[in-house]
Order: structure tokens, then C-alpha cells, then sequence
């Protein structure tokens, strides 16, 4: 195999700062992290003056991205079209994330993975199932006519795969234990989310079994004096992460500092929740029969109910650095973070040993590259 290499002015590993420093890997792997001028005179090299590179960027939660929304096109090849889009904004992997639909389309989505890991296309990390497992009171967008209490049996009918990470997304009030248990057999990764659960209901049994809850503030109970609700419980849940929607829409920046303050470091991580709209010359798109438009950067129904987001992952970081977070947290709330909970173990830091990924920014925190498994894009 040949050595390459990628360098710029900066570079941050995902714990220390390096200085005019390369990148070098070999196939899909690093191999180390050296002086420009240590650099073999003959190696494959790129360098991006002025830019910093850091660990490849995870997003959790994508619904779609160049005009594709895979509720539309539950596909491995529509799977890849996100991917493609979002990599222009520094996503190096995705969920492509399925919004409550029918038992048949969570098969499709379920396969449609094991299709996307065996064509090794790029960016598929997994499928986020979110929903129809969850509360009608705290809906969002999603069609509550398909919502509904799965059991043991019934989801041990589904095609849960053999590769790549699932996520669900569940209100756990809404679900017997029985059924969550299942779900972590098969190896789910099990979020709590669209809940409207009193803090009563999040029993200590049924909070064992959760790894995180999903964009935190929006589509659960609030926290309040008498009563926690979901905010309150995924708040003092320490083992569990929070995602959190960074595009200063979802949530106000205050509150994002906030549930900074009370997770334990490693445990806020961001997503994008992002819609067909990005990487789309089109500011519209269908969502179960209704349409979704871009108004004044919001994705928003007929209703007026905001439908996911407009924002990619490169400016959701950089506008929490320009709320007052440090570069390196925010870098790693979009990167080791959520490596860290889908339990990817090669992914979310440039170490030798781990998986060629990175994300490469200029001083704006633009995207100009973004390195996959070993190909730079």
C-alpha cells in the first residue's frame, strides 16, 4: 500500500494541538502524526494552508441532504446521496435517520444498511430509527398515525443487521421493559426522545437500558420545579448522552451552555437533524404527503412547527464557538463524543491504529476536505 498524507497549519487530534503537521495513513489507518518537515520527500501529500484538521465529523441524525429524504428513498444508493451532501459540510459519517414510518419501511432501512456496509459506501455508519415508538403529546413533525407500542415478538421480526450501528429513538414511557431489553440484545443503541414522560415514569430499570436522548429541549417534557419530566431526567442521567441541535433555532445558545455545565464532559454531543434542503438547490421538500419549506433559514410545516433542520455540521460548530465554546470541546461534540456513543471505537480521534477520518476547516470553519476511510473527498 502507499503512504499518504494531508497537513495544514493546524491540527488537533482530539486531545492535543499540533503545529504545521501532517497526517499520515496507509489504506484505511493511520499510521502517525509528524512535522511537515519529517514528511517523506516521495509520499502522496496534500496541504491546506491556513486550515485545521481534526477528527471527521459525526452526525447522528440526518434525515436527508441533496434533495434526498430517505423517508422518500429508503435506499442504499439514496443513503450515499445524503452522505455525498453533507461531506461538503465536514461530515465525514452519518446515520441516515428514517422519521416514524411503517413497519415495512423500518425493514427497508434495516437492509437498505446491510446493502450500504457490503457496497462500502462511503459515510454510512448506520440508520437511525426515529420512531414510530413514540408519545402522540410530543409529535413534532412525525405522523401519529403510524405511532405505536412495539413488543418483544414484534420487533424480533425485523432485519436488525449484522453491520453498522442502529440507533432508535423510543419514548421509553411508552414501551415495557421487555421490549427495550430486546432491542439492546439485538445491539441497538437506545435513545429516549419525542417523550412526554413524567420523571415517575423514567424508572431507574428503564433508564439502565438508555444510552443517550435525542436533540435535548425539543420534543420532550421541560424541566420545571414539581416536575422534571424527560429534560430533567436526561439531564441528571449521567451515563447518558444528550444530542443537541446547534443551529441557534432549536434550541437558544444559553441552553446549550447550560446542559454543558450539568452532563459530565463527553456526554453533549451535537446533531444537525438535517433535511433533504442542505446540499439542495431547493428550499422545499415532502414529507408525508406535506410540504417543508425553508423560511428564514427555519425548516418549518403548514402548521408553521419546525420540521428538522437547514444547517450542516461544520456551522453548527462554528456557531458554538462563536457562542463562547472552546474550539477543541466543539470539535469533539461532532466527533469523539459521538464516536464515544455509538461505541465506535476506531473513529473520533487521529491516533495511529485508528480509521483514516478527518475533517479539514479553513479559519472560518468552512469545510474544504473531508478524509473517509482513507480517501480524501
Amino acid at each position: 500500500m502507499t503512504l499518504r498524507a494531508v497537513s495544514a497549519t493546524r491540527l488537533f487530534d482530539g486531545h492535543t494541538y499540533y503545529q504545521d503537521s501532517a497526517l499520515v495513513w496507509e489504506g484505511q489507518t493511520i499510521i502517525s502524526i509528524v512535522p511537515l518537515e519529517k514528511l517523506p520527500p516521495n509520499i502522496e501529500h496534500q496541504h491546506f494552508e491556513g486550515a485545521l484538521i481534526a477528527p471527521g465529523f459525526i452526525d447522528l441524525q440526518v434525515n436527508g441532504g441533496g434533495g434526498v429524504m430517505f423517508n422518500s428513498d429508503i435506499s442504499a444508493a439514496a443513503m450515499g446521496t445524503i452522505c455525498e451532501a453533507h461531506r461538503a459540510h465536514g461530515t465525514a459519517y452519518l446515520l441516515p435517520t428514517l422519521i416514524s414510518s411503517t413497519p415495512e419501511d423500518l425493514s427497508q432501512a434495516l437492509s437498505s444498511l446491510q446493502q450500504a456496509k457490503q457496497q462500502h459506501i462511503p459515510g454510512v455508519l448506520g440508520v437511525h430509527l426515529e420512531g414510530p415508538w413514540l408519545n402522540v403529546d410530543k409529535k413534532g413533525a412525525h405522523n401519529a398515525s403510524l405511532f405505536y407500542a412495539p413488543t418483544a415478538e414484534q420487533l424480533a421480526q425485523f432485519p436488525w443487521p449484522k453491520e453498522g450501528k442502529v440507533l432508535v429513538t423510543a419514548a421509553l414511557e411508552k414501551i415495557d421493559v421487555s421490549a427495550l431489553e430486546y432491542l439492546k440484545q439485538v445491539g441497538v443503541t437506545l435513545s429516549c426522545g419525542h417523550s412526554n414522560a413524567q420523571i415517575a415514569q423514567l424508572t431507574e430499570q428503564k433508564l439502565s437500558l438508555v444510552d443517550g436522548f435525542t436533540h435535548l429541549f425539543n420534543a420532550m417534557s421541560p424541566l420545571e420545579g414539581r416536575e422534571p419530566g424527560t429534560v430533567g431526567a436526561a439531564l441528571k442521567t449521567d451515563h447518558a448522552w444528550c444530542s443537541i441541535i446547534t443551529d441557534g433555532i432549536h434550541v437558544h445558545p444559553d441552553s446549550v451552555h447550560i446542559a454543558s455545565k450539568i452532563k459530565p464532559k463527553g456526554k453533549l454531543l451535537v446533531v444537525t437533524d438535517a433535511m433533504a434542503s442542505v446540499g439542495s438547490e431547493n428550499n422545499s421538500f415532502v414529507l408525508d404527503g406535506e410540504v417543508i419549506s425553508v423560511k428564514d433559514n427555519k425548516l418549518v410545516n403548514s402548521r408553521g412547527s419546525l420540521a428538522g433542520a437547514h444547517i450542516g455540521m461544520d456551522q453548527s460548530i462554528a456557531n458554538l464557538i462563536a457562542w463562547g465554546f472552546a474550539e477543541e470541546e466543539a470539535l469533539r461534540m461532532a466527533s469523539t463524543y459521538p464516536a464515544q456513543a455509538l461505541a465506535c471505537h476506531n473513529l473520533g480521534l487521529l491516533r495511529p491504529g485508528m480509521t483514516a477520518a478527518a475533517t479539514i476547516l479553513n479559519a472560518d470553519y468552512q469545510t474544504t476536505g473531508v478524509l473517509v476511510d482513507g480517501k480524501l473527498f
